[in-house]
């Protein structure tokens, strides 16, 4: 009796014992699987991020799989054991040593270098901290690598498609569809109308109205319209009208004053030469809309067609267009400045002799007009006119910038120098010259068509 009870507690004993010695093999397999899919994550990181230069990355340090030890889980490794106990000896100071730039240099003895500090560090580990070390190197190793390698080279394979047997695609339109041939529009339109109020000053010379700076209302409206077929002909006519006003207090006759009145109107028309060059016919005229008056009198100093000035001109225009710049510029060797005066008594103050009401004159002419796009709200617009009969100059330099806060509200910039010594009257009392300047600044409502 007594021996069939201990063969049943003997075998009891045995069973208990083999599940708990299974129970703690599956408990160390998942504990070394744990381990190895840490240390084969961290691996295969910081091999991928090797990959990535640093100036790609965005930071400081370049990535080194060479400190895999330093980063894995704490392992027994062979190198470090081994290492621990080398035999390390010193040469003696007499005894010179040459060593090569290039082998300092190289990367091998690099890489070897830092694995040696990497395993005087892991022994430093192993010596005061081995609670930390809880598996070998032998046992990962035993658990497989990261990855198995394709030994061999992946192929395509493609198979050739018959030409001849692909199926025809016929669509069904029907009897519906008509197609009608849309003729190409050459014709372009712009138009540009302002409301602002400005700050205005001139020279005293200034060869129209002159006025002190004052703070007035100026509309103003740019219009035109252009041909072009592509191919050789083109034809272009701009508009542009200014009308200022101002309260002059000084003027015991008259509440309101012109600050600001000009009626100009060109129109050219062009035969293609080359890419950049037109034959070009050019006719522009100038004249103002209202009377203007001396300080304190009745007396016209201006009116309309008093004066009334105009060229044409044949000759060649380059035109050219470059990101936001586009330019025309339009030369003629001869051209004829034709001026006019509607008032006898006008006539003198314009150059034109006394009891005649014209002067007809030839000479070069030149007229430059130019856009820029500073930027997205700023524009840069210029006009540039000169003529000369080789006795008399007249140069004129128009400055237009605008600054676009948003669709309908715009504040510009107008600078205006202007040289002329077609008549005495137009003389500084300031310098005894002929030069004369007209600025503005204003801000108000714009609207672009």
């Amino acid at each position: 009796m007594r021996i069939r009870f201990l063969i049943v507690f003997l075998f009891i004993l045995g069973a208990c014992r083999a599940t708990l010695s299974a129970s703690a093999r599956q408990v160390d397999t998942l504990r070394q699987a744990a381990i190895m899919e840490r240390y084969m994550h961290q691996l295969d990181t910081l091999c991928r991020k090797y990959r990535v230069p640093a100036s790609d990355s965005g930071l400081p340090v370049t990535y080194s799989p060479y400190y895999y030890k330093m980063i894995s889980p704490a392992l027994l490794y062979r190198a470090a054991i081994a290492q621990c106990f080398e035999i390390r000896y010193a040469l003696p100071d007499s005894v010179n040593v040459y060593v090569s730039q290039d082998t300092i240099n190289n990367e091998t003895d690099s890489i070897l270098l830092l694995d040696r500090e990497i395993n005087d560090l892991l022994c430093h580990t192993y010596i005061n901290h081995p609670r930390l070390i809880s598996d070998t190197e032998d046992e990962v190793q035993q658990m497989g690598t990261i990855r198995e390698d394709v030994g061999t080279q992946l192929g395509h394979e493609s198979a050739l498609v018959d030409q001849t047997n692909l199926p025809t695609f016929i669509p069904d339109i029907g009897d519906s569809v008509v197609v009608i041939p849309k003729k190409p529009n050459f014709w372009k339109y712009y138009s540009n109308s302002s409301l602002q109020f400005y700050q205005y000053y001139n020279t005293k010379n200034w060869y129209k109205d002159r006025t002190d700076n004052y703070y007035n209302m100026l509309a103003a409206l740019k219009m035109g319209f252009s041909y072009n077929n592509k191919s050789k002909f083109n034809w272009e006519t701009n508009l542009e009208m200014r009308l200022g006003f101002r309260p002059y207090p000084k003027d015991t006759e008259h509440q309101f004053k012109t600050s600001e009145d000009l009626i100009r109107l060109n129109s050219k028309i062009g035969y293609r030469a080359t890419e950049h060059w037109n034959y070009t016919f050019f006719v522009e005229g100038t004249t103002q809309m209202l009377r203007s008056y001396y300080d304190n009198s009745d007396e016209v100093r201006s009116d309309f067609m008093s004066p009334f000035s105009s060229v044409i001109s044949l000759g060649m225009e380059y035109s050219m267009s470059w990101k936001k710049f586009s330019c025309s510029a339009n030369l003629s060797p001869i051209a004829y400045n034709f001026k006019y005066v509607a008032r006898d008594n006008l006539a003198t103050q314009h150059g034109i002799k006394e009891h005649h009401i014209t002067y007809n004159k030839f000479g070069p002419f030149i007229n430059i007009t130019y856009n820029w796009q500073i930027m997205d709200n700023i524009k840069w617009s210029a006009r540039i006119y000169w003529f000369s009969d080789l006795n008399m100059n007249t140069i004129e330099w128009e400055n237009t910038f605008t600054f676009n806060v948003n669709k309908y509200v715009q504040a510009s910039l107008f600078l205006y120098p202007r040289f002329d010594d077609s008549s005495p009257n137009y003389r500084s009392p300031v310098n005894d010259g002929f030069f004369m300047f007209k600025q503005w600044l204003s801000l108000g409502l714009t609207y672009n068509i």
